[in-house]
């Protein structure tokens, strides 16, 4: 059984790699950090797998805790180095945000209320839609909907104050 059991977490670790890699990418912004985390997954999998259901359970608590790892990663360099010396790779490959977007949205996800910022690194970096984010997080779709709202007052806000900032400084 041991040797089924190895097969079946190989086959599950190729099958959902490329998108736990791809989701801490997109969040974090930096391969080698992203790999770091990408691993930190698989290894809360392994340690709680016997709580994982089918596919759909598996996949939806890889992604889930791919983006609060992440998260989490962001908000740790943002206490160590301070926002000022926040670090962008040179291309955003998957990004559809110019850098400066990218190097914004990372600074308010890292200031934001934690469940707040999971739901919008769902929508905002990975494109999913409410109805997606609900099902995946275990939310009612309004409770998405409401907090997506409050992470963008929250976002509107603080970026108003680099904006202030900005034209106090002369730009």
């Amino acid at each position: 059984m041991t040797s089924t059991s190895q097969v079946d977490i190989s086959s599950l670790y190729r099958r959902h790699v490329a998108m736990v890699r791809g989701c801490a990418l997109r969040i974090l912004g930096e391969p080698s950090a992203a790999e770091d985390v990408a691993q930190e997954v698989f290894i809360r999998f392994l340690q709680h797998r016997e709580r994982s259901g089918n596919e759909q359970d598996t996949a939806a608590f890889l992604y889930r805790t791919c983006t609060n790892l992440a998260l989490n990663r962001l908000r740790d360099a943002r206490r160590r180095k301070g926002l000022q010396q926040a670090h962008l790779p040179d291309e955003e490959p998957r990004s559809p945000h110019s850098p400066e977007d990218g190097l914004a949205l990372r600074k308010v996800l890292a200031e934001a209320d934690p469940e707040q910022a999971q739901i919008a690194a769902c929508y905002f970096i990975h494109g999913m839609e409410h109805e997606e984010i609900a099902g995946v997080l275990g939310l009612p779709r309004r409770t998405v909907g409401r907090r997506l709202e409050k992470f963008r007052a929250h976002a509107e806000h603080m970026l108003q104050g680099v904006r202030r900032k900005e034209a106090g400084h002369g730009g």
